[in-house]
């Protein structure tokens, strides 16, 4: 068999049952599943995590963002979101994803159009759970902080953060001493004065930036993604993505004689690295690759999986033939 993906050729053997297969306890597997990973990150979960990003990736491009309050173009490729609690965790892990997380991703599917996305979560030094999302949408930075803060201050955690902030400053504006050489005393008088005039009900708990820059976009993306060293204690799910972004088959198909000559004009013309394993092997590639190796039915192969799963058209002149 081969599979084909936007960065890697593999080929290997598919077991075809004649009868139905062993039965599988699912549920036991489901239940260990679920417990196992305790912060930790399987080698099998890294790998499924660095499809979705090298999927997520390939159906991004470079655009140009125009910046309203400050009149300049950004560029703009990926958004890396940043959702924190505004104020100390009082529901498990678990309570936050399915009542804040959740919400804000079925928001933001209808409100910014956000179609291909991917979230890990993480512990913060306080302890809480905080979330890192990953999509190429643009989102308003006010727009993003406003909805998150809402979605949960269902669990008051907007109210608590009032309270909190409303006696802390009881006496007038009080300064954080121990945080002056990261945060300035006129940036913290500067803060008090926006919190005192909204009556400390937009706690600064999100955060976007764009991402394009990073020469080895896929590898800086890969790593955060993947580290255990904020990950321990969590409990339920470390990381997801939206459906199409999971579990990818890629274009599939059996090696038959066309496809074997296809194959094999390309390995000789690229010679691209390739790494081997008990009964696979994978060879690294790019798209140009498939585009100049005398012949386009890879190409068409993999052109017509995205199309069938993503909804998205390649076309072999959109990419540089160098």
């Amino acid at each position: 068999m081969v599979s084909i993906h936007p960065g890697r050729i593999n080929l290997y053997h598919e077991i075809k049952w004649h009868r139905p297969p062993p039965r599988r306890d699912h549920s036991a597997n489901l239940s260990r599943g679920f417990h196992a990973s305790n912060g930790k990150v399987s080698t099998a979960t890294r790998r499924k995590i660095n499809k979705a990003i090298e999927y997520l990736l390939f159906l991004s491009s470079n655009k140009d963002l125009p910046d309203t309050e400050h009149g300049k173009a950004y560029k703009f490729r990926l958004a890396f979101v940043t959702l924190t609690l505004p104020s100390s965790q009082q529901h498990t892990d678990i309570v936050i994803k399915e009542k804040c997380l959740n919400q804000f991703l079925i928001e933001a599917r209808k409100r910014w159009k956000v179609r291909n996305y991917l979230w890990r979560a993480e512990k913060q030094r306080n302890g809480n759970i905080h979330f890192h999302v990953l999509t190429d949408k643009f989102i308003p930075w006010s727009e993003l902080r406003d909805t998150w803060n809402r979605i949960t201050n269902k669990l008051q955690y907007v109210d608590r953060y009032r309270d909190q902030m409303r006696e802390f400053h009881s006496g007038g504006p009080t300064v954080r001493r121990d945080l002056l050489k990261n945060w300035s005393y006129k940036a913290q008088i500067k803060a008090y004065q926006k919190g005192k005039a909204n009556d400390w009900s937009s706690p600064n708990s999100t955060d976007i930036h764009s991402v394009y820059k990073v020469r080895n976009l896929k590898g800086y993306i890969s790593k955060y993604c993947t580290k255990d060293e904020q990950s321990e204690g969590l409990s339920g799910r470390l990381w997801g993505c939206n459906y199409q972004l999971s579990d990818i088959p890629g274009a599939r198909c059996i090696m038959d004689n066309t496809i074997h000559e296809a194959v094999t004009r390309l390995f000789e013309k690229h010679s691209p690295r390739s790494y081997s394993g008990e009964y696979f092997t994978t060879f690294f590639i790019d798209l140009n690759m498939l585009i100049n190796s005398d012949s386009d039915v890879l190409f068409r192969l993999l052109a017509g999986f995205i199309f069938d799963h993503f909804g998205v058209a390649l076309q072999q002149n959109c990419f540089n033939s160098s």
